[in-house]
């Protein structure tokens, strides 16, 4: 099972759990540390006072294989997204987890819900589709945790078109199952990594923790192990690079951790 956890103080993501449990005809139940909780055949839908980035108490939800979480995201540029990204903080910790730790990844997952927010999105004007670079916490959760997410101010937060796209995105997902697909680790880009979705959405590659331009000069090699590694349900064996801008020096510490760890490095 694929559990969705939300906080109840997030707009976006409170707006969608309710919809998502209204499809699902989902009945209030009580589940360990959450102060909201529907249960249906397919999913539990756990609502937390923490807030999302704040959410280590996840593992506390039993029998989950797997965690969604429905939530807002917040950018000073007020970029309208729709987006998918994996936890963690690849160098200090700004907003929750612990510094220089990665969350566990599931690429496939997250290549279903970023497939499925297309479909569930078409006709919604104004909004960028989107995968993110790695961020924010929660980092202490031992099982694999996926942000989905609707940006950037109150505005979008707000949206109910939006919040049931979200809604509807996992939903084909907890109920279309979860394909096979290469996991990678991304190097590279920007935080909207735009190589890296559109290669996740028209390829069979699914990326897990992705490590944008600007974050590279802090990343230690502990941390890139770490982005091979903690993916599930076994660890990354490629790195996709964008070549132009990853620094020399940087694509060989990338190609000596990726050997170690028997993977194979693409550069685009």
């Amino acid at each position: 099972m694929i559990a969705v956890a939300f906080s109840v103080g997030d707009v976006a993501g409170r707006g969608a759990a309710a919809i998502l449990s209204k499809y699902l005809k989902a009945r209030e139940v009580s589940c360990p540390g959450a102060v909201e909780c529907y249960a249906s055949e397919l999913t539990v839908i756990a609502g937390y006072v923490q807030d999302v980035v704040e959410l280590e108490v996840l593992d506390e939800l039993p029998a989950a294989e797997a965690f969604v979480v429905l939530s807002r995201h917040k950018a000073e540029s007020g970029r309208r997204t729709l987006s998918v990204h994996h936890p963690g903080n690849p160098t200090e910790a700004q907003h929750g987890g612990k510094p220089r730790k990665l969350a566990v990844s599931y690429p496939a997952l997250a290549r279903e819900l970023l497939l499925n927010y297309r479909e569930t999105s078409r006709g919604l004007e104004g909004y960028e589709l989107t995968l993110e670079a790695t961020h924010h916490g929660p980092t202490e959760v031992r099982r694999p945790v996926v942000f989905i997410e609707i940006g950037s101010t109150e505005e979008e937060w707000r949206d109910e078109r939006a919040q049931a796209s979200m809604a509807l995105a996992v939903l084909k997902t907890l109920s279309g199952g979860i394909r096979g697909c290469r996991a990678a680790v991304g190097i590279g880009g920007t935080h909207y990594p735009a190589r890296f979705t559109k290669m996740q959405l028209e390829e069979d590659i699914c990326f897990g923790h992705i490590l944008a331009k600007y974050q590279l000069p802090s990343v230690s090699e502990d941390v890139l192990r770490q982005a091979f590694l903690r993916t599930y349900p076994e660890p990354a064996k490629i790195a996709v690079v964008e070549k132009k801008s990853v620094k020399r020096e940087q694509r060989e510490l990338i190609e000596r951790v990726a050997a170690e760890q028997g993977a194979e490095v693409e550069y685009v």
